[in-house]
């Protein structure tokens, strides 16, 4: 017996010594969560992570730097982002998730083409496409297309943007479980109807990105960010044709959305209330509005070369990391081997020792003492069937009796007496409930088998449950017959509401009145 004690503690050792992960997963899927309503909450719970990554949150590294970039975006951390959104795509690559990989890329490209207009970034929309080969995402697919929009419409090439929008707008509005992508077509053709001084399109698909407000699958702030953007433009459009009022409702309007702007969007804010102050000789607010941009290209340029020397820093972290994951890795490899080899050995001891000793154990007696006992026992399982045979007869010549009766009321009161007789008596049956079914199949056949083809994934106990309920029996009556808790008979409606695919367990006795 120590031998075997031995064995088992040193397997335990073994399995303890490889888990050295803890749940720290939950808190990606908090920030997450958190994203939509507060972006700073959402880098508070990725930054209750501990460091080394790959030791806490193995195989989620990559999604807890997508949701970092997203957070640094929301927070107006520009410089930021392009370093957590890097990294994503890495340690993404790394994990095979090929999805957090793709839309790391998709990220990447949006912000280095439109914030930098750096050329590199097709690059990484490439890459997003191969990634979302691999992981044949068919709709990440389609918003690689939807980028070569945005690069017309970024470039200002307004009309070679619709063009390639509007091939493929009903293929966005078909997505009906994410409208993200048909609110970006409709963000671009508004913003670019209204560049091209087209009011009458550009309404048009204005009132259809506003109809996306209240969709479920959008997230709001998306939907804001989209907004206050084409609300600066539309101030933009009336500032070109010198109608300062209508110039000034619009900037009005965005300067309610302030947290919802980007760098890009608050550079157009300031500079053009800069300019519709001048022009209605407001000096004061005009000059307030070129300080307060004077000051946003300083913030932006602070936190570009801040960004730079902590993603040299990041990546300098992330190699040495991996090489101590490597080494830590050989480490626990050899010395699992080392456990494995004297668990082998122990086991090799105790197979020996069992044989040695195997001889002098006395297996005739104790066969022999068995025998008597199962011989014993035997009998009193002959006599027991034998009163169950009977006492089963006795049932079946009550149900031929209960079903001769024609009058629904009674028929169904001698069903609740036998019921309760069966169940005072469930202490003393084996197999209870089989036979419980057998005999309430004789009163309804038809019911059980219609119901059985109809809902082949129910039980037999929830065959009896509804049954019951049909025969208008309360849950507590149910939980008696059945001998089971009341609590648990809730559950049971539950579980058979949901494999009939109802909405909820109050109109399962309507459902089996009206079919059954």
């Amino acid at each position: 017996m120590k031998y075997i004690c031995t064995c088992l503690l040193l397997f335990q050792i073994v399995i303890a010594f490889t888990q050295t992960q803890h749940d720290y997963k939950r808190f990606i899927d908090s920030a997450d969560i958190a994203l939509s309503e507060d972006a700073q909450k959402a880098l508070l719970f990725l930054d209750s992570i501990p460091t080394p990554l790959n030791e806490q949150i193995r195989g989620s590294i990559g999604q807890y730097y997508f949701l970092q970039g997203i957070a640094y975006d929301r927070t107006r951390q520009d410089s930021k982002l392009f370093q957590s959104y890097i990294l994503s795509v890495r340690y993404a690559e790394e994990e095979k998730d090929f999805d957090t990989a793709a839309d790391a890329s998709l990220e990447l490209f949006s912000n280095m083409f439109f914030l930098k207009k750096d050329t590199s970034a097709y690059t990484y929309l490439e890459k997003a496409k191969n990634f979302y080969t691999l992981s044949n995402n068919t709709i990440g697919l389609l918003e690689v297309e939807l980028m070569h929009a945005y690069v017309a419409f970024t470039e200002k090439r307004y009309e070679k943007s619709n063009q390639l929008i509007l091939e493929n707008l009903d293929l966005y509005r078909n997505i009906k479980d994410d409208a993200y992508y048909y609110l970006l077509a409709n963000y671009m053709l508004s913003s670019n109807y209204i560049h091209l001084n087209d009011l009458t399109n550009a309404h048009t698909y204005l009132k259809q990105f506003h109809n996306l407000k209240s969709n479920s699958t959008i997230d709001s702030y998306n939907y804001n960010t989209y907004a206050v953007s084409l609300t600066i433009c539309m101030s933009k459009l009336h500032l070109d044709k010198k109608q300062i009022d209508s110039t000034l409702y619009y900037l009005s309007v965005a300067s309610k959305s302030r947290n919802f702007m980007d760098v890009p969007s608050t550079r157009k804010y300031f500079s053009f209330s800069t300019e519709a102050y001048k022009q209605v000789r407001d000096y004061d607010k005009s000059k307030t509005y070129l300080d307060s941009l004077q000051q946003l290209q300083e913030e932006v340029l602070d936190n570009t070369v801040s960004a730079s020397l902590e993603l040299n820093t990041v990546l300098l972290n992330s190699e040495e990391t991996l090489r101590d994951e490597i080494q830590k890795k050989r480490e626990s490899q050899n010395w699992i081997l080392v456990l494995v080899l004297v668990l082998v050995i122990l086991i090799a001891l105790f197979i020996f020792r069992y044989q040695k000793f195997k001889s002098r154990l006395k297996n005739f007696s104790l066969k022999k003492e068995n025998f008597f006992q199962l011989e014993t026992k035997h009998e009193k399982l002959k006599v027991r069937r034998q009163e169950l045979e009977h006492y089963i007869t006795d049932i079946r010549d009550k149900v031929r009796q209960i079903a001769s009766i024609e009058d629904y009321d009674a028929q169904k009161n001698k069903i609740r007496d036998l019921s309760r007789t069966i169940n005072a008596e469930a202490s003393n049956l084996t197999n209870s409930e089989e036979n419980h079914i057998t005999i309430l199949k004789q009163l309804n056949l038809s019911f059980f088998e219609k119901i059985k083809k109809d809902h082949p994934s129910l039980t037999d106990t929830e065959f009896l449950i509804c049954y019951y309920l049909k025969l208008e029996f309360k849950n507590k009556d149910i939980a008696f017959f059945l001998n089971r808790s009341l609590r648990s008979i809730e559950s049971q409606r539950y579980r058979i509401s949901k494999k009939m695919n109802l909405e909820n367990s109050k109109v399962l006795i309507d459902y089996l009145n009206t079919h059954y």
